[in-house]
């Protein structure tokens, strides 16, 4: 499964890359940023004995710029760097350790830079449009305290609307979801799970 969407990356790569060679006209680049929920599962293992109860509380966000190429008249390839916050108030736990107190709820620091491949299809081809979008997010952890692999891999999938504000430059609206497939980290089977609804300005070039 790994290998499949590894390869449908380096496919969207390449096509992005020997494309962008031809027609910079195509290009639209553009500021996102969304309000994310973290929609994992209220046990966060670190490993086989230990790992934390999770509350999903906190007001996350993802802030990034983006890169949009219209490869059909419909089809367009995606991708961004996005800085994505996925903070979380956690109670550690351990099942083989004597605590002398119960340990107290605190702030952990969940962080990412996430680089997302995708594919849009538009639906509707007037002022305001339609799409879907699939693809595979790419996240890198910025905080090694709570996860051994710094890189984890992830299926986006969502849709939104296009609205053209003027011939050049367009607001769209989006919501995807973001359902991990690889492991935080190596003695857990915890992935990380999240639904985004996003706003951003794209300009075309």
């Amino acid at each position: 499964m790994k290998n499949i969407i590894l390869l449908f990356v380096i496919v969207l790569f390449c096509i992005f890359r020997v494309e962008a060679q031809k027609n910079t006209n195509k290009f639209r680049i553009g500021l996102t940023t969304s309000l994310e929920k973290n929609v994992s599962s209220d046990i966060m293992a670190l490993d086989k004995i230990a790992g934390y109860s999770a509350d999903y509380n906190k007001t996350n966000y993802r802030l990034g710029l983006s890169v949009e190429y219209q490869f059909k008249e419909k089809i367009s390839i995606n991708t961004a760097i996005n800085y994505s916050n996925k903070d979380f108030t956690g109670t550690y736990y351990c099942v083989a350790c004597n605590f002398f107190a119960a340990p107290s709820p605190e702030h952990i620091d969940f962080r990412f830079i996430e680089i997302p491949m995708t594919l849009k299809y538009y639906f509707l081809p007037n002022k305001v449009k339609l799409f879907g979008e699939f693809g595979v997010a790419n996240l890198l952890s910025l905080n090694k305290e709570v996860t051994d692999n710094t890189y984890s891999l992830g299926i986006k999938f969502g849709g939104g609307l296009a609205y053209n504000l003027t011939e050049k430059i367009s607001l769209q609206i989006a919501m995807n979801y973001t359902n991990g497939i690889s492991k935080l980290n190596k003695e857990s089977d915890f992935k990380l799970k999240t639904l985004a609804l996003g706003i951003g300005i794209m300009k075309r070039l």
